[in-house]
């Protein structure tokens, strides 16, 4: 597992050394009550992170219950992330930015709202690639992030789905609305179901009418790179697992219709 921190003032040394050069990985656990002290450590650990030459190759944030602190707290991190925005507007240097995102556990529409202002920064040139991970995210999730999936055309290369209770048909629809509304042209989706056990619970699961949707939109993507989907499925009251391999555009013309390949395996018990 990534390291995580619950002492933002962690990475103060790191990201102010400026003989460095090697990119940083920055880890965060946040949760319960946020007191005012750690709420400035966060304010200025987003300061130095926009301030800093050093490449952020992945900003990881886990999260456990909290309160409102939390909220208010993370809040004004997201808002000094994005004041990164007003720096290249003044002409100061813009930081190397950040280039990999991670939302891992109590994470919800409240929480990935926080970083909105730093998401949807127009020509936010630095992300390549946003996870959730085991998350609470939903279709309001999906709703409120529409702007940054349809402006990141040029960048957003990796997003990662995984083992998300909450993500059915609704969220990856609106997904693929917004990737081919701004013709974004990732290179890897994973949407992995939550239970993938068997094991009947109250998980939202992925049809099959999903599952062409996310055919038709490797179809119609203007893909210059191997692409390659890994998508679980379960049906039949969740006694089979479809796993399909949609084929990257080297092995099929892209005048084509779309071509997969699946594998059927009954869960082990």
């Amino acid at each position: 597992m990534p390291f995580v921190t619950k002492n933002p003032s962690y990475y103060f040394a790191a990201l102010s050394d400026e003989s460095a050069t090697e990119s940083l990985h920055i880890g965060l656990f946040l949760g319960g009550t946020i007191s005012n002290e750690k709420r400035q450590d966060l304010i200025t650990l987003a300061r130095l992170i926009r301030q800093s030459s050093r490449s952020i190759r992945c900003l990881w944030l886990r999260f456990k219950d909290g309160d409102e602190s939390l909220l208010s707290a993370f809040r004004a991190f997201g808002e000094e992330l994005a004041a990164v925005d007003t720096a290249a507007a003044t002409g100061a240097e813009k930081g190397a930015g950040i280039q990999s995102l991670v939302f891992e556990g109590r994470v919800n529409t409240d929480v990935i709202s926080c970083l909105s202002d730093f998401l949807f920064i127009e020509n936010n040139n630095d992300l390549r690639g946003i996870q959730f991970r085991r998350t609470d995210v939903d279709i309001t999730t999906f709703t409120l992030l529409r702007p940054f999936f349809t402006q990141s055309n040029d960048t957003l290369k990796v997003i990662d789905m995984s083992s998300n209770p909450n993500v059915g048909d609704e969220c990856i629809d609106e997904l693929l609305g917004a990737l081919l509304d701004g013709e974004t042209k990732i290179e890897t989706l994973n949407i992995t179901e939550n239970n993938l056990d068997g094991e009947d619970d109250d998980s939202r699961r992925i049809s099959g009418d999903c599952v062409a949707s996310i055919a038709s939109y490797v179809s119609q993507s203007k893909l210059y790179v191997c692409y390659v989907v890994d998508m679980y499925c379960t049906f039949a009251k969740l006694t089979h697992i479809i796993r399909i391999h949609l084929l990257p555009p080297l092995f099929y013309n892209c005048t084509s219709p779309i071509r997969y390949k699946y594998h059927i395996a009954t869960p082990t018990p």
